[in-house]
């Protein structure tokens, strides 16, 4: 048996299959889905390349920093994109720089259990590997809701959830080569 599509809920009154249901509200369109996809790899990816040298303080700021570097560059990136249009009013900006929050929002869980571990008695390689194990289900949620909201069907979304973990795989994997 089959679920239903979007369009027959919507048109019967009902919403989405609950299924992916948190991320259906947190992100709401593929550009906010994907911001997310690449702030929680980026944040990963980061996080790795701070703790190799580094203690749980420079860890932490080194992601918030990077991230907000990389969200600043791609809000300057589309204002400027966006001034093909004509000039940019307030409206405009605001809408911008919303876009690409999902990029930042995505790093805060990662985050929140590297100080939660360490402040637990984890050494930093220890806080640092359980975050990046919440960064890959992060990844195959996100990677299970985007194939949800194409209307994949289970089988195919978690094919697509399970692709989508592999990057975190791969940033565990880079994580325990390079310690």
């Amino acid at each position: 048996m089959t679920e239903p599509s979007r369009a027959e809920l919507e048109s019967r009154g009902s919403s989405a299959p609950r299924a992916g249901h948190w991320f259906r509200s947190l992100w709401s369109d593929e550009r906010e889905l994907a911001h997310a996809i690449h702030g929680t790899v980026v944040g990963s990816a980061v996080m790795v390349a701070a703790s190799l040298h580094g203690t749980l303080g420079p860890v932490v700021v080194t992601v918030i920093v990077t991230l907000l570097v990389y969200w600043a560059t791609e809000r300057y990136a589309d204002l400027l994109a966006a001034g093909v249009h004509g000039r940019a009013t307030n409206h405009r900006v605001a809408a911008v720089l919303r876009g690409g929050w999902p990029m930042l929002q995505s790093s805060y869980a990662p985050v929140v259990v590297l100080l939660v571990t360490s402040a637990l008695g984890a050494e930093l390689r220890a806080a640092v590997l359980a975050a990046l194990v919440l960064s890959t289900v992060l990844l195959a949620g996100l990677g299970y809701a985007a194939a949800r909201r194409s209307e994949s069907s289970v089988l195919g979304a978690l094919g697509w959830a399970a692709v989508s973990a592999l990057l975190g795989v791969a940033v565990i994997a880079l994580k325990l080569a390079l310690h």
